[in-house]
């Protein structure tokens, strides 16, 4: 039979032996810098350069016009959101990659981007899918924009 006495000292045994442990395991490496964001459920690969950010942008609004093709128009929202965090961080990244005298531009072009995607989202929700293909040329325009200015 076990005794009170008896099942504190297992306890406490059993808690010397344990709380090693869990101390060693909390000391591990910080973790990395993540390359990705996560926005309500999805993961948005991020750019490491502005011109890594404008070829993305290019596949991520082929992906759009795929999807308006194909009447795929609830997809939409995940792409348009995904060029929306894509675009913020290039305007991070334009203060290190773009002339001064382009810098402006960029920035203000990246806004832009990232503005499109509640009008986007709002028109491929409610189905309308001329519009929704309008407001994706707007994109596609200034997408190209941002192109040029990547080769400056």
């Amino acid at each position: 039979m076990i005794t009170h006495t008896k099942l504190l000292m297992m306890v406490a045994g059993a808690t010397a032996i344990a709380l090693p442990i869990l101390v060693g395991c909390s000391k591990q490496a910080p973790a990395p810098t993540p390359t990705h964001d996560e926005h309500a459920g999805h993961t948005a690969e991020l750019p490491t350069s502005f011109a890594a950010g404008v070829a993305q942008l290019n596949d991520l609004q082929e992906k759009i016009a795929h999807l308006i093709e194909h009447n795929e128009l609830a997809d939409v929202h995940r792409v348009a959101e995904e060029m929306a965090i894509v675009a913020r961080k290039m305007k991070e990244l334009a203060a290190r990659d773009v002339s001064d005298d382009n810098r402006a531009e960029a920035g203000r072009l990246c806004n832009e981007i990232a503005g499109y995607f509640h009008p986007i989202d709002e028109a491929a929700d409610a189905g309308k899918k001329d519009e929704t293909m309008a407001i994706h040329m707007k994109m596609v325009e200034t997408v190209g924009k941002l192109d040029a200015l990547s080769k400056k």
